[in-house]
Formats: structure tokens, C-alpha cells, sequence
């Protein structure tokens, strides 16, 4: 089976080619941000890695995306999409940069905003495509099996993370953080663990490094992690593989 995973943001994109047992990733930074030039910039990005003339029997895109929040399918069945987003983040936004999607294991939707150019560039290259913002594959992929024990799953962009946490198959937490330096992010990971009186559990912290966050970086900041006496009994692993196998899980 053949497939194309592909995790993009504002700052950065990588592709990801599953042909079988063998892996293939490309990784580009974009250098112009303004909307017009980033279809300019994927266009070359695809010429030049020789994925202009491939085929895949699966593609999935994966937007990585700050601006994300939970809605119970209750509540998302009475409203919009657009009402529900602008609660949360504001009225600037406009409707067609608002998407969504269905998480029925959770009962929750996640609402999302995405840049109209992200889905009308690849959805014209790949009409198959699935495209779901990254909080979606992550939950996929946690629930995937039963979770009985504690486990955090912390993905980390280049200036900004998202952390979930889970138990006894249910999601107790869901939330992206603004970050500078990786203090920032275990400040921000163990408040989140104190306010839900869940420092003193037993379980496990996944580091997933995504677009923009290097494996050096990933593997310091399990260190850190692994040194604090308040986190012992929640070891700390860096999952390098997780966000593009659990868009596997989404088609």
C-alpha cells in the first residue's frame, strides 16, 4: 500500500512516502509566507523531490495549526462551524478559513481554522486527499487501542506545541501552547498536570516531534523530562514516527 502523508503549517512542510516497508521524508522551510507565494513554493517542492508524477493509493494532509478547540457533537449539531469558532478565537476569521472535524470515538468534533490556499493547492493535486487538522490525527492515534494508564502525548512545532492527555479511555485534556524555549513547555505540561491533580499518576509522556522541532531538540527535552523528581512515575520517550502513522489511521 501506498501512501503520501504530508504535515504542513505556516513556517514549514514535510512529505512522508510509505511504499511498502520502505520510508521516504522530505522536509522544507517556507521562505516567502504571503498566501499567492505558497503555492509557488510547492510547486518547485514537488518537481524538485519527483512527487509531481508519482501516484499514491492513499494521501493525507495533516495542518498543524494553533487555533483548534473540542466541540461535543451535541453542541456542534445545534450550531455552525463558523459560531463556534469565532466564540473561541474571535470574529476576524473568515468562513472559508474555518473546517472541521468529526471525532465520533470521542463524540467531539475538533473546529479549526486552515488557509483557503493549504486545501485548494492539494486538494486539486490529489482529488483523494484527507485533509484534518493535526489535533485530529493525534486523538485517532491515542485512542487507537485501549488506554487505561495516564498518558500525555505532547506534539511540538516550531513556535507552538499541543498537548493531550488521556486515561481510562477518555481525553481529560486537549490545548496548544505558545513556547520560546523548552522550559516554556515543561511549565506549561506540569501546571497543566498540577490544575488536574495529575503529577502523582503512573503513567507515560510521548515527545512528537513535528515540523519545525528537530530530534535534538525532542531528545533534550525528554532529558529534562526524565530528570524531574515530580515526573518518575511518567517516563518520558520521544515518538518520532507517531504523527504520520496516525494519519495512517484517518482514511
Amino acid at each position: 500500500m501506498s501512501h503520501l502523508s504530508i504535515e504542513i503549517g505556516e513556517n514549514a512542510i514535510r512529505y512522508t512516502e510509505f511504499r511498502g516497508e520502505e520510508i521516504t521524508s522530505h522536509f522544507y522551510t517556507f521562505g516567502d509566507k504571503q498566501d499567492y507565494r505558497y503555492k509557488e513554493q510547492l510547486e518547485v517542492q514537488l518537481e524538485e523531490i519527483g512527487l509531481k508524477n508519482k501516484s499514491f493509493e492513499e494521501q493525507t494532509l495533516s495542518w498543524t495549526g494553533f487555533c483548534s478547540t473540542l466541540i461535543p457533537n451535541s453542541i456542534f449539531s445545534e450550531s455552525k462551524p463558523e459560531t463556534l469558532y469565532r466564540l473561541c478565537f474571535g470574529n476576524e476569521t473568515p468562513s472559508a478559513h474555518i473546517d472541521y472535524n468529526r471525532i465520533p470515538e470521542q463524540g467531539l468534533v475538533n473546529v479549526y481554522e486552515i488557509p483557503e490556499w493549504v486545501k485548494s493547492f492539494f486538494t486539486l493535486k490529489y482529488p483523494r486527499i484527507v485533509v484534518q487538522h493535526e489535533g485530529s490525527h493525534l486523538l485517532r492515534g491515542i485512542f487507537f487501542g485501549s488506554i487505561f494508564k495516564l498518558r500525555s502525548l505532547v506534539a511540538i512545532h516550531a513556535n507552538h506545541f499541543l498537548l493531550c492527555i488521556v486515561k481510562e479511555n477518555k481525553l481529560l485534556y486537549y490545548s496548544a501552547f505558545d513556547y520560546s524555549e523548552l522550559d516554556d513547555i515543561i511549565y506549561h505540561f506540569i501546571f497543566t498536570l498540577q490544575q488536574k491533580e495529575l503529577l502523582q499518576e503512573t503513567g507515560t509522556i510521548d515527545i512528537c516531534p513535528g515540523i519545525g522541532f528537530s530530534e535534538e531538540l525532542a531528545n533534550e527535552l525528554t532529558i529534562k523530562l526524565n530528570a524531574l523528581n515530580n515526573l518518575k512515575t511518567q517516563p518520558a520517550s520521544v515518538q518520532s514516527s507517531f504523527i504520520q502513522n496516525a494519519q495512517r489511521l484517518c482514511v
